[in-house]
């Protein structure tokens, strides 16, 4: 019984995800692509995901997001971005669902308006916050937040 397990346990590292010689390596290109100039940089949010292209197509048509690359066969790990944000996925792997993001916006009163018209899940609309920026709370299908503000307009007394 023990060397069955040690037998499939050596079969199932040597075949891993099954990926071509020749295949792209999205995530080795991001890496090259990082500023190598500090110790650390481009740090990745890593999205833990039910479903990888389900998920994708949510950030692309629901927050505006476009669909990066995916790896893979079948894909189960991939990437999206809008701005400067790029975000990674991976499906029913690495972390749990229900993960935080913090970002940062010029106007999120005027994203809100733009995600709410493409049906986006508000959680909570932009509201003045006692440290000084304006947020709103948007969720993703698999229970991700997005928190995303912009600083404050100043009031006037």
């Amino acid at each position: 019984m023990r060397t069955t397990w040690i037998l499939a346990a050596a079969l199932a590292l040597a075949g891993g995800c099954k990926r071509d010689a020749d295949q792209a390596r999205p995530l080795a290109d991001e890496a090259r692509a990082c500023d190598a100039t500090h110790d650390l940089g481009c740090p990745r949010t890593i999205l833990w995901v039910a479903d990888l292209a389900t998920s994708q197509r949510y950030y692309r048509d629901k927050l505006g997001f476009k669909i990066d690359w995916t790896d893979g066969d079948p894909a189960d790990f991939g990437a999206v971005s809008r701005g400067h944000t790029q975000l990674f996925m991976c499906q029913r792997c690495q972390g749990h669902p229900g993960s935080w993001l913090w970002v940062f916006t010029p106007d999120v009163d005027r994203l809100h308006k733009e995600l709410v018209q493409r049906g986006a899940l508000i959680l909570s609309p932009p509201d003045d916050k006692p440290w000084g920026v304006r947020e709103m709370q948007v969720a993703d299908p698999d229970g991700n937040v997005l928190r995303i503000g912009s600083p404050s307009k100043p009031t006037r007394d």
